[in-house]
């Protein structure tokens, strides 16, 4: 029963039902996606991440946050890699590096994120698309005949668009919304980590 009235829901939708509906599968793959690549065990794993801190505070277990790093397929793994097996002796220069590599890091991380920015604008816009094209198949009637179902159609064709769009674009926001904070969480984490961690190494290579 359900299933039916899904389908007459968006058989009355009308043509930019389809559009509407390629919007809602590109953003469940792309909540999806975010959601695998945006886990706590592929960006920044708690474990490498206490490991790197101690060391980076105290100097001690120099040999197990290098282990963890070389070992770990994370993004906090591959920059502190860098850092960690860096010959370089120069701050300015070590700081580029990994800043260059945390960026290419991160753009990668967004990947999905422009995806959800798009159908946030375009889900509405195709709502209102079908509202538009409902709404003139409605006045086409008038004054012409008293066919009662074809304006019924199109009265079924504006608001079912519109829901739909709106019903699309809504979750697109908060999944962006929260994925972007996240994203934002992990950096700034990350930033104060490996510049401490980076003073670490450069105080160890030193002596």
């Amino acid at each position: 029963m359900f299933i039916q009235q899904c389908a007459e829901f968006f058989q009355n939708g009308g043509i930019f039902m389809y559009p509407l509906l390629a919007c809602s599968i590109l953003l469940v793959a792309a909540i999806i996606y975010r959601a695998i690549g945006s886990r706590s065990s592929a960006v920044m794993p708690q474990k490498l991440y206490e490991a790197l801190q101690e060391y980076a505070l105290t100097g001690d277990n120099k040999s197990r946050a290098i282990s963890l790093a070389n070992s770990s397929s994370s993004v906090l793994g591959r920059l502190a890699t860098l850092i960690l097996t860096s010959t370089s002796h120069n701050e300015e220069e070590l700081k580029a590096n990994c800043l260059s590599k945390a960026k290419h890091e991160f753009v990668i991380q967004q990947a999905g994120l422009p995806i959800m920015d798009m159908i946030v604008m375009i889900a509405p816009m195709f709502g209102i698309l079908g509202t538009a094209s409902g709404l003139v198949l409605v006045f086409s009637q008038f004054g012409i005949n008293d066919e009662q179902g074809m304006i019924a159609e199109g009265i079924a064709r504006a608001l079912n668009t519109t829901i739909t769009g709106l019903a699309i674009a809504t979750p697109a926001v908060i999944a962006q919304t929260y994925f972007s904070r996240k994203l934002e969480h992990y950096s700034s984490s990350m930033e104060v980590l490996l510049t401490e961690l980076i003073h670490r190494h450069l105080k160890s290579s030193n002596q």
